[in-house]
């Protein structure tokens, strides 16, 4: 199975510097106003005989004259620091967009901070995918359907049975591999066997209970872990992970500005303490924080949450 062929080009741990990414800091302040910090950051064209694409090829860079900004460059990196504050209540659109084909936008976001009670504050961000709406498996290729029959015993091997496995299949991997949390892409390019082990410990018992909802008991329990098993390593194996081709990369045209996955960065920041969330918590700062790559959203909005109580 070939899930988005690892959503196009990913940057290799060489390039990494240089990788397009973006990071966005919330601070929430004892008055519901939110202070809005947006890192932008990727390779110096003019100092890179790599032609990667710029910041502005691919994020909408926020503008307006309540933004404060700044740039820095240093070791062939650009940085572009943006900072406004939001009032309570306010509705913060748009400052985390990324550009997809050239004219088009591939993914938006809309965020805010709402007062549930006294001293109580609930941030909530949503990501919502605005790109071609591919099917999570990809084109399911004839090869790819006799995998998945092959898995099956032989009464339960039909075409019906394995698209169905392959869109819950699909469902579930797509946040695995591309967030929120531990992206297992990331650490697929450093170390694929952690990958494979990642992945069964995400995705197993969620896939053994697909297959008794899907065929009760026409699988035994053993049957059923022998076919989760072989569907994580089918996708771990033929979800390629490529890095750029310098020559492609220099080649002018539409190509050159292809931007590939972008590692995106969400942290919340509170005076007071979080109470609830569906992130992850710094417990050395205090801060939550989700990391993921822009097709997490493809097949549903992500959306972030946490309840702080400020002092």
């Amino acid at each position: 199975m070939r899930l988005f062929a690892a959503g196009g080009v990913v940057c290799g741990l060489l390039y990494l510097g240089g990788c397009a990414r973006v990071r966005v800091m919330t601070a929430i302040q004892a008055d519901g106003s939110a202070v809005r910090t947006v890192v932008l950051s990727g390779q110096d064209k003019k100092e890179n005989s790599i032609a990667s694409p710029t910041l502005e090829d691919t994020f909408v860079i926020p503008s307006g004259a309540e933004w404060k900004s700044k740039e820095e460059k240093k070791n062939g990196d650009r940085t572009l620091t943006l900072e406004r504050t939001f009032a309570p209540g306010a509705t913060i659109a748009g400052d985390v967009t990324l550009k997809g084909e050239p004219g088009k936008i591939k993914l938006v976001n809309q965020a805010k901070v709402t007062q549930l009670g006294p001293h109580r504050f609930e941030y909530r961000e949503t990501l919502t995918w605005k790109g071609a709406k591919e099917t999570p498996l990809g084109e399911l290729k004839p090869e790819d359907l006799n995998t998945l029959k092959a898995s099956l015993p032989k009464p339960l091997a039909t075409d019906a049975n394995a698209r169905a496995l392959a869109d819950k299949l699909a469902s579930l991997a797509v946040p695995a591999l591309f967030g929120p949390g531990d992206p297992l892409l990331a650490i697929g390019m450093l170390h694929p066997d952690l990958a494979v082990r990642r992945m069964g410990q995400k995705l197993g018992t969620l896939l053994i209970q697909a297959l008794q909802d899907q065929f009760g008991d026409q699988l035994t329990v053993e049957q059923r872990r022998d076919v989760a098993r072989q569907m994580i390593q089918e996708t771990m194996a033929n979800t390629k992970i490529s890095q750029p081709d310098p020559a492609e990369a220099s080649s002018p045209g539409p190509s050159s500005k292809s931007n590939g996955l972008t590692p995106l960065m969400f942290v919340v920041k509170t005076p007071g303490h979080v109470v609830s969330s569906n992130g992850e918590t710094d417990d050395l700062t205090g801060e939550v924080f989700w990391a993921m790559f822009e097709e997490a959203a493809i097949v549903k909005d992500v959306v972030l949450t946490a309840v702080v109580e400020v002092q």
